[in-house]
Parts: C-alpha cells; sequence; structure tokens
C-alpha cells in the first residue's frame, strides 16, 4: 500500500461547503477510562451537539463505548492487538470506509491508528487526523508522520515534542482540554458563587467531611509518573502538624495504591490519607477541596487542573509538560520544579495557613477559566470543527 502523504493522493472531492455537517468516525483502542478517553467522550458529545454526525470504533466492552452507546451515539466494535487482528480489522474497516464514505477520520491511540489509518488510506478518505494526548516517546512516525493526514495535539508543548521528533510544524493543530460543563460555569458570576457552595457542602457531607477539615485533593490514576509518592512527601509534614489536615486521593490503580498506603503508614498519616478510587463525578468533588495538588512527572495538558479552577480552588503543581498553558502561574496556581519536595511543602503550607490566600487565588482561577472559552465543551469543539475544515481545505487545494 502507497502511504505517501503527497498531494496526487487528497481526495479528489471539493471540500464541503462550510456549513455542512461532518460525517466524523473517531477510534481509541484502550481499554480503560483516564483522561485521554474522558476528553474524547466529551467531544463526541459536543461534536454532535454542534450537528455533526460522529461514530466511534473502539474495542468490545471498552468503557468508552459503553458510556457513548448509553449517550446514543452510534458504536462500531472491533477487537484490535495482534497481527492477525492488525490485517483482519484494516481489512473490515476498509469496507466499514467504503460503505459510509465519512469525512474525517480522527484516530487516537497507535493502536486503532496502524489499523483504521490505515484502513482510511486505502479507503481514500479526505481527510485523516491522528490525535495525541500525551507526552511519552514517539517511537515510530509512522502513526504520524505517515498514516494521518495531519496531527491534533492537546498543548503547544506536544507540539513541540513532536516537530523535534520529525512531524512537520503546519501539519499539527493544538486544541487544549475541556471542562466538563458544571452548573457554576453556565450561570451569571452574581449566581454561580452560591451554586459552587451549594455543591461543596453537598460533597463535603458525601465525603464524610465537615467544615473543620481542611481538604487536600488529587485527581490521577494511580500510578508512578502521576507522582502520588511524591505529593505524599511533600505533604506528610504539615499533616503532622495539622491534625485536621487530610489528603484525598481520587483514581484507580491497586498496585500503586498498596505502595502508597504503605508510605503513608512508615510516615504516621494513613489516618490523614483517603484513596477514594475511581469516581465518575471527580469533577463535582472538586469543590469539596481546598486545595487542588498534582505532584505528575509528566503531563501532556492536565484537563484536572481546568477542573479545579472552574471549582475555584487554588492549584498546587509541577511546572512540567503543558500544566503551565492550563492555569495562571502566580494567580490561580503555584508550580514547582519536578522532585523539589521541599518546594512543593512549601507550596503547600502557604495555603494551608493562609484562608485569604486560597480564596483569592481560587476566584482567581474561576474568573480566568470564564475568559477562557478555549477551555470549554463547546469552544473546543468549535476549534477541532475550524481545523477539519481548514486541513479539509489545503487537501483540495493541494491536489
Amino acid at each position: 500500500m502507497n502511504t505517501s502523504t503527497a498531494p496526487a493522493r487528497a481526495c479528489s472531492a471539493p471540500p464541503l461547503p462550510p456549513d455542512r455537517r461532518l460525517s466524523i468516525l473517531h477510534s481509541e483502542a484502550a481499554t480503560g477510562f483516564g483522561g485521554q478517553e474522558t476528553y474524547l467522550y466529551r467531544h463526541l458529545l459536543a461534536m454532535r451537539q454542534r450537528g455533526h454526525e460522529v461514530t466511534l470504533l473502539c474495542q468490545p466492552d471498552a468503557p468508552l463505548g459503553q458510556r457513548a452507546r448509553a449517550a446514543g451515539i452510534e458504536v462500531i466494535e472491533l477487537a484490535m492487538g495482534g497481527p492477525v487482528r492488525l490485517l483482519a480489522g484494516i481489512a473490515r474497516t476498509r469496507t466499514l470506509l467504503r460503505q459510509r464514505r465519512f469525512d474525517v477520520v480522527n484516530t487516537t491511540s497507535r493502536r486503532d491508528t496502524l489499523i483504521v489509518a490505515c484502513a482510511a488510506r486505502l479507503a481514500r478518505i479526505g481527510l485523516v487526523v491522528r490525535s495525541r494526548h500525551l507526552m511519552s516517546p514517539v517511537n515510530s512516525l509512522l502513526t504520524y508522520a505517515t498514516l494521518p493526514h495531519r496531527v491534533l495535539t492537546v498543548s503547544e508543548h506536544v507540539r513541540q515534542l513532536l516537530v523535534r521528533r520529525g512531524v512537520r510544524a503546519e501539519r499539527i493543530g493544538v486544541v487544549p482540554p475541556a471542562v466538563a460543563a458544571l452548573p457554576w460555569l453556565d450561570v451569571r458570576a452574581e449566581h454561580a458563587w452560591s451554586q459552587r457552595a451549594e455543591a461543596r457542602t453537598r460533597a463535603r457531607r458525601e465525603l464524610g467531611f465537615g467544615d473543620d477539615d481542611l481538604l487536600v485533593g488529587c485527581v490521577a490514576v494511580l500510578r508512578q509518573p502521576k507522582g502520588h509518592a511524591e505529593l505524599i512527601e511533600a505533604i506528610a509534614p504539615l499533616c503532622l502538624r495539622h491534625r485536621h489536615l487530610q489528603l484525598l486521593l481520587v483514581g484507580h490503580g491497586d498496585a500503586a495504591r498498596r505502595e502508597l498506603q504503605q508510605q503513608c503508614q512508615a510516615q504516621g498519616i494513613d489516618a490523614q490519607v483517603h484513596f477514594l478510587g475511581y469516581r465518575h463525578d471527580a469533577c463535582e468533588l472538586m469543590p469539596a477541596f481546598d486545595v487542588f495538588a498534582l505532584a505528575t512527572r509528566r503531563e501532556a495538558a492536565g484537563t484536572v487542573l481546568l477542573e479545579a479552577a472552574a471549582a475555584a480552588v487554588p492549584i498546587v503543581a509541577t511546572d512540567v509538560g503543558g500544566i503551565p498553558e492550563m492555569l495562571e502561574r502566580g494567580g490561580n496556581a503555584l508550580l514547582s520544579r519536578v522532585d523539589d519536595i521541599a518546594a512543593m511543602t512549601q507550596s503547600l503550607r502557604l495555603l494551608i495557613d493562609h484562608p485569604g490566600l486560597r480564596r483569592r487565588m481560587g476566584i482567581a482561577g474561576w474568573f480566568w477559566l470564564r475568559r477562557h472559552r478555549e477551555f470549554t465543551v463547546s469552544g473546543q469543539a468549535e476549534a477541532t470543527e475550524r481545523l477539519y475544515r481548514q486541513w479539509q481545505e489545503e487537501r483540495h487545494v493541494a491536489r
């Protein structure tokens, strides 16, 4: 198969009128449900809201597929993994694409890109896009520079990583993640604060904490790059000094949880660290927090940072990856270098000891987020649509 991106391979059909709805196939090979899948799920709903026809191709029993189907989105299941399934998947998907003639095919992970993007090129789909939500090293350019026509990523930081790896800058678009549509974001400012206060009271009551408790929250899957061990080390001396200080860790990961629990016991703070597991309503718990903390060692963007800002919660985080693009440094967030435990402890101490500062920074982040429409679900969908149509036009002109 010739997978060149030369102009001669461009689709011969004229570009779609700017007001014509798009027929879009999204694919995702993941069988878990984390930030990447949350991003895609919200995006599917938002693009449908804008009038486009969206379809999801995913693995059988994938949580993303289950949620999408429950929301009324068409879901096509395809088992992926291994050379036999790769070849069979390409053949099956090619047949599907020739029958359906989607305007855009947008793949997400390496595995589904190998299958779906290859099939899309064989079926001569006019625009094939690969999304990139991660900061992990790009080992092969096949699924970024060869199979897809364009690449869509979540931060300027990741865009620069791809450029340095060899992907042409003009073929990469950036659309940041979006915060969930929450009640206190969709109303006038004078009404939003009371709704946020009600959500805070409700979430604290559900979690079993009172007004005297000081809650530091972290929402992230429990795995080493997310920095939970470093966060526990940074907050431990403060927990020992403040008996009402509680650390809430929201996210799944049984193996990592056992190690982190042992760390908490060794440092004498196990009664003040709470493992809440995976919560589908994590963003609705955010108002319960007094501080949001994330000691991640690697982050492409960080939707949870936007959700913390939406809940008017000040942020303590590491200065890494695309994080600085998702917050207002010094306004609603205090950043420290990776592995600088002392600096993170100092940032946490500053906010824990000064409730007025917590409130000012939380409000600053809330207003900052309301000013930046690109972080809303509708703004994200609009920006993606604009890139799709721009890329369609470029490919039509280049043919």
